[in-house]
């Protein structure tokens, strides 16, 4: 048996990563008589949403599903705190959702956020008084601790501006800056306009109030980003603070989705120079690792051999060696001038490629491995 294929040892398969929990945020309710409150819910969720987002600790779900529901059954955001049995039956997007509600407290702010399980329509009630964004940071901190063990750092003093005031701040602008041709804009749910097409030229949105503002673009069905590790589809959307008078700016990630998926299938490629030894022999490995769609790191190793060619016809022999958690295959082959050596082998997940070639006085080999789970147009068939 070859010296490298000797190296080949069985890989334990890797156990599935926690995934994060999924999160829907619904806009708090101003409890207090003055409806010209009204516009803190949107400030506070704001904030909210951008740290969750930030953290990436925690997945946000859309929540048009569960808004639809609370509008179908009239239900407002006080009666679901104080009895969410049974509410969310039927929702499977979220496995968490946050409800809250505000009371204006004189100068400051009564903010209270129920964090609940939607399997179990278990409660955690978090609650503070302030009024600046650290008030609604600080509260942030402990919902992300609960749904994950750990606590990020989300309150400073660079965040103290009053969350009264925000409403009466100079407005601010955002640039968008789009790979994009004619996609539309969406600002906050609304429709603001086309992306330019340029990828140098900005869409500019001028007027935008202070605040945390959710900016997203669709081009249809075959552009947006893919969501790892398990390969969804959706439009680019981003999670954006726009300082007063000040301009914000966006790069849409959005591509081709069969662009991202050719990247996705592909785990490596390489075509290593050949340099046989003085016995006549070459080799190369190389160990790869990917998460596959379950969140699942798996692990594998690709190895080749050599001999040098010999004769008028350059003719030589080799071995390419394949394992892929824990399970492992050889394959031996024959190459000569002018007739390559084309190998595939495919374990589990892995499809492992060789071509060896011998012309113009060289030998010259290529090496691929790509995902079994992964191909392109697999956003048009409902994956």
């Amino acid at each position: 048996m070859p010296a490298a294929l000797a190296l080949f040892m069985a890989l334990c398969p890797a156990s599935p990563a926690s995934a994060a929990p999924r999160v829907a945020v619904l806009s708090p309710e101003n409890r207090s008589p003055d409806p010209r409150y009204d516009y803190i819910a949107g400030i506070v969720q704001g904030i909210f949403l951008y740290d969750l987002s930030s953290s990436g600790l925690v997945e946000l779900v859309d929540r048009a599903a569960i808004d639809a529901l609370l509008r179908e059954r009239e239900l407002s955001l006080s009666a679901i705190a104080a009895a969410p049995t049974g509410v969310f039956t039927g929702i499977a997007s979220a496995d968490w959702i946050v409800v809250g509600e505000y009371v204006l407290l004189g100068t400051e702010l009564r903010l209270t956020l129920k964090l609940i399980e939607v399997s179990s329509s278990r409660v955690a009630t978090f609650s503070d008084t302030g009024s600046t964004e650290n008030l609604v940071h600080g509260l942030a901190e402990g919902v992300i601790e609960r749904l994950t063990g750990k606590r990020p750092v989300l309150r400073d003093d660079s965040r103290n501006r009053s969350i009264l005031s925000l409403r009466d701040e100079t407005p601010g602008s955002i640039s968008l800056f789009s790979p994009l041709i004619d996609a539309q804009v969406i600002l906050d749910g609304t429709f603001a306009g086309y992306t330019t097409g340029d990828r140098r030229k900005p869409f500019v949105i001028e007027g935008v109030e202070p605040g945390i503002h959710e900016i997203s673009t669709d081009l249809g069905r075959d552009f947006g980003v893919v969501k790892m590790p398990e390969v969804k589809f959706g439009p680019w959307k981003e999670l954006v603070r726009v300082q007063s008078g000040k301009r914000a700016i966006v790069t849409d990630l959005s591509s081709h989705f069969n662009d991202q998926l050719y990247r996705l299938r592909r785990v490596f490629q390489k075509s290593p120079a050949v340099a046989f030894d003085s016995s006549g022999r070459y080799g190369y490995e190389y160990a790869f690792s990917f998460t596959d769609r379950e969140g699942v790191e798996r692990r594998g190793r690709l190895a080749i051999e050599l001999g040098a060619p010999t004769g008028d016809e350059g003719r030589g022999s080799g071995t390419l060696a394949c394992s892929f958690e824990g399970e492992a295959r050889s394959e031996s082959f024959a190459y000569s001038l002018g007739n390559a050596a084309e190998l595939a082998v495919t374990i589990g997940l892995a499809t492992f490629s060789a071509e060896v070639e011998n012309s113009y006085g060289r030998v010259s080999v290529d090496l691929e491995v790509e995902r079994t789970d992964v191909e392109q147009g697999m956003h048009r068939a409902g994956y």
